[in-house]
């Protein structure tokens, strides 16, 4: 009774509809994409600066704990560290300030504390500036 359309018709009719489904799709999907790899690569950069400020507290306190070392020497050393990280605005705490009342296995400690701001690398360093702060205690060697 009724004629019967050939297949070919059909096909093409729904794929045609698909097509623009796909493209909304990518255009809703797109953006979160983006956002997404841009926060992943926004706390990586987070997570590096932590870790720099981390060997910066090791090699200030490894060159404290050395016989006849002082305060300056430490901070010269941290401060080397954190220029050759490209770490900006840090402000580096020495405990105990003087060396000179030392003695041997008392703790030496060094915190380093620096902004987010200025030290990551993309769109988000001012969206929330917090401080990122390391800490190192080790003990001081024997003295001879």
């Amino acid at each position: 009774d009724r004629p019967v359309r050939p297949r070919r018709c059909r096909r093409r009719r729904f794929r045609n509809r698909r097509d623009g489904a796909a493209a909304v799709e990518a255009a809703i999907c797109f953006p979160l994409i983006v956002l997404l790899m841009l926060g992943t690569l926004e706390i990586s950069a987070g997570l590096y600066v932590r870790e720099s400020l981390s060997v910066c507290c090791f090699e200030g306190c490894r060159i404290g704990t050395r016989r006849g070392a002082t305060a300056e020497d430490v901070m010269a050393r941290t401060i080397e560290v954190l220029a050759s990280r490209n770490i900006v605005g840090a402000s580096i705490e020495v405990i105990p300030e003087d060396f000179s009342s030392l003695r041997e296995l008392d703790n030496i400690s060094v915190r380093i504390t620096a902004p987010s701001a200025g030290n990551s690398i993309f769109v988000f360093d001012n969206f929330a500036n917090r401080d990122i702060q390391s800490q190192v205690t080790m003990i001081r060697e024997f003295d001879d």
